[in-house]
């Protein structure tokens, strides 16, 4: 039974966006904390079955959206392109995405089955649009654990 996918647009600050590289787990990911229209949007998408929980942190509220970088359908492997990543100005990025960055994401959203035969809705990640661009720098936007693994590397010298 096919269900109809729609395009839903969320506007806000993003974050921890691995749109050009997938993450550790085999997906590209945008994490954003909504403007206060698009957060109203995912609340009602919540009410509707999606099941990405919304979070919250000193900057207010956030939530992380997902592409996985292949799926499996009838027992086969079906690799998925990546999200789409573009300035302002529909030029493609590509360039690492930075903490705090002003965009726009696009969602495709529809609706399955789950497994005690009731209805859920999800948000996969199809592009984003990035309005004002903070270009990834490793020493702001790295996570501790990340830091200390690559910590002492931009000492070292390489001889050939």
């Amino acid at each position: 039974m096919y269900n109809k996918t729609e395009k839903i647009f969320v506007k806000g600050k993003l974050s921890w966006c691995k749109v050009n590289k997938p993450n550790d787990w085999n997906a590209w990911v945008v994490t954003i904390h909504p403007d206060q229209q698009s957060l109203e949007t995912i609340r009602d998408l919540q009410a509707e079955g999606l099941k990405n929980v919304l979070k919250k942190d000193d900057e207010g509220y956030y939530i992380t959206f997902r592409r996985p970088t292949s799926r499996l359908l009838k027992g086969k492997v079906i690799g998925l392109t990546p999200p789409e990543a573009v300035d302002n100005e529909g030029k493609p990025i590509t360039v690492g995405i930075g903490n705090g960055s002003d965009g726009i994401v696009k969602l495709e959203v529809y609706q399955h089955g789950t497994p005690g035969g009731g209805k859920a809705k999800a948000a996969r990640l199809e592009a984003v649009k990035v309005v004002n661009l903070i270009p990834y720098e490793p020493e702001r936007d790295m996570d501790e654990a990340a830091k200390e693994k690559v910590e002492g590397l931009g000492q070292q010298e390489m001889f050939f």
